[in-house]
């Protein structure tokens, strides 16, 4: 829902509507002014990836301009976090039950690689089952994902 846009009397603003399909296998979060892939990194490449994988994959994707763009990122910490959301449940790659909006696909991996880096190893993983972050190692691949994100830019 858009700044001017304004529900009409007695109309509540739903969850679902934090997001909206968008083109080409992606996810629109207007409030926040992102667009998420509808799919991870696992679920794109069938293969767990190491932070410094991640953020190798996601230079690739942007210069293959994929879904049309070349600004896809890792989310930050904050940003993924946002994502966790006990009012909804999605099924991870394992078939396990986590709070994520079902608009994103099912079958992902758990934990999801953050932006954010600290000593230049380690790095934040968010994981979706518990609703916690932790760091590891940025070269250890183990269950490794992420769901990347843009940026949507202001009309200058």
């Amino acid at each position: 829902m858009g700044p001017e846009e304004k529900p009409s009397d007695g109309e509540a603003v739903t969850a679902q509507a934090r997001f909206v399909d968008g083109e080409n296998d992606t996810i629109i979060e207007r409030s926040k002014r992102l667009v998420w892939m509808k799919d991870d990194t696992y679920q794109l490449t069938s293969k767990w990836m190491s932070w410094i994988q991640v953020r190798d994959y996601a230079e690739e994707l942007n210069k293959k301009r994929y879904a049309g763009y070349s600004n896809w990122r890792m989310p930050t910490t904050a940003e993924i976090k946002s994502l966790y959301d006990k009012k909804h449940s999605n099924k991870d790659h394992w078939g396990q039950e986590v709070p994520l909006n079902e608009i994103f696909n099912p079958g992902f991996g758990f934990l999801c690689w953050t932006s954010e880096v600290r000593n230049k190893i380690q790095a934040v993983r968010f994981g979706f089952r518990r609703g916690l972050t932790t760091f590891d190692d940025v070269y250890r691949p183990s269950r490794g994902a992420s769901r990347l994100v843009r940026d949507i830019p202001k009309k200058v």
